[in-house]
């Protein structure tokens, strides 16, 4: 079982403009999911609203601006198809990471997602499966949104 997911891509746009638009909440519902209750400051637990796939929670685990972002959670359609709204840190979960650095054409964002190997077998293997495409689908709307205003 594979446990890490990591995909990267290059925006044209400076780092603190990137770095907004995956940590302020506002921007985030702009380009990830289409509502976000709550703040994405270090130990909060705000819930995004991800319209048919339902709302998830979210635990705000690492700031750094504008080098680092990350968050815990409980997703996938196998275990959660209506969404996850309970405390994640009180179930088997999964790390999302994203890492910013300067890049000649702008900057690099790099998105790792790691913890399906720790997951119950009978959605670990759906749950990995569901992830990797949704992270090349919510990076190219990132890349959008950041650089035209509008992820679509």
């Amino acid at each position: 079982m594979q446990d890490v997911i990591e995909r990267e891509i290059i925006i044209s746009a400076e780092m603190d403009r990137v770095y907004r638009a995956i940590s302020s909440p506002d921007q985030f519902a702009s380009w990830f999911s289409e509502a976000v209750e709550g703040t994405f400051e270090v130990g909060q637990q705000p819930v995004i609203d991800e319209g048919k796939w339902g709302k998830f929670r979210l635990a705000i685990v690492g700031a750094e601006p504008p080098k680092y972002f990350a968050w815990r959670w409980v997703s996938g359609s196998a275990f959660v198809p209506q969404g996850f709204v309970e405390n994640p840190l009180e179930h088997p979960n999964t790390l999302v990471e994203f890492f910013l650095e300067s890049h000649p054409q702008g900057t690099k964002l790099k998105v790792v997602e790691t913890g399906f190997a720790s997951l119950p077998e009978s959605y670990r293997q759906q749950n990995f499966e569901d992830n990797t495409g949704g992270w090349e689908y919510q990076l190219a709307r990132l890349g959008r949104f950041v650089e035209t205003g509008s992820p679509e």
